[in-house]
């Protein structure tokens, strides 16, 4: 498990924060991509350092953790590993499968997912995905997002494709880094105050890597929220002491201002 993160004096400045975005590759940086797994041998993931390939399944209410088994049944994960390494090409990517081939889970598959992932020293979980419901489904959640918070392990969640007002969860904890979508071209990260998903990047008809080597146009919150972990892996890859908490208040420092004209309409 990874350690807590030692109190600190000083933590970057802003400037140095933006160099770091420009000139950091993810490299050291370890990525879990708890969804759908990943197609390793996927064109778009040439060269990319992989990391673990875990698949979770459940028999009978018990958790099977599965090694070598992290292959992709659905596309949606590949797509997401394929946007990290697009930005952040040296990081270390790792693919933890709970989501199935509908690209539907459990609370209790994800719950392991994530500890697993932790376990295993990741250093940012990618969550495309999200859940609504009572609180039995909500506080196991909210169980493993405090654990990462504590323990200097960054989260980014993508929110509702509906309404990013709408509770859902990982995204809607405040210790977590939630996305939405901007209407960009551009891989800029913007930064909306005021609200619990304060976070928005590109993530509208993106083509991206998908299931037996293809490609396919998507949109979602889901391939917002691998822009920001990519960013985030270029920031730790300079500066990896910084916590969870530094880190989100410098990232909303170097992101770019929210405009009206940014609102997606899909």
């Amino acid at each position: 498990m990874t350690e807590p993160v030692s109190a600190k004096s000083a933590w970057p400045t802003t400037d140095e924060v933006k160099e770091a975005l420009l000139t950091g590759t993810g490299e050291g940086i370890k990525i879990a991509v708890i969804d759908s797994g990943v197609e390793f041998d996927h064109p778009k993931l040439a060269n990319m350092i992989a990391g673990d390939s875990i698949g979770l399944a459940e028999d009978d209410g018990r958790i099977e953790i599965i090694e070598g088994a992290g292959t992709d049944v659905y596309g949606h994960g590949t797509g997401v590993a394929g946007i990290i390494h697009e930005l952040a090409p040296k990081a270390t990517i790792g693919s933890f499968r709970v989501l199935d081939a509908r690209s539907l889970s459990r609370t209790n598959l994800i719950y392991a997912g994530v500890k697993e992932a932790i376990k295993r020293g990741y250093h940012i979980l990618n969550c495309s995905f999200g859940c609504r419901g009572l609180a039995k489904f909500i506080l196991p959640h909210k169980a493993w997002a405090d654990e990462a918070w504590l323990t200097g392990i960054h989260v980014v969640a993508a929110c509702s494709n509906n309404d990013d007002s709408e509770a859902e969860w990982p995204s809607h904890f405040s210790s977590v880094i939630s996305v939405n979508i901007a209407r960009s071209e551009t891989d800029d990260i913007y930064h909306r105050p005021g609200k619990l998903v304060s976070f928005s990047a590109r993530g509208e008809n993106v083509e991206v890597a998908w299931l037996g080597g293809a490609t396919q146009c998507q949109t979602g919150t889901s391939f917002a929220a691998p822009r920001i972990s990519a960013a985030l892996s270029r920031i730790l890859s300079v500066y990896p002491e910084v916590p969870p908490p530094i880190m989100k208040a410098l990232l909303a420092e170097v992101s770019e201002p929210w405009r009206d004209d940014l609102n997606s309409e899909w």
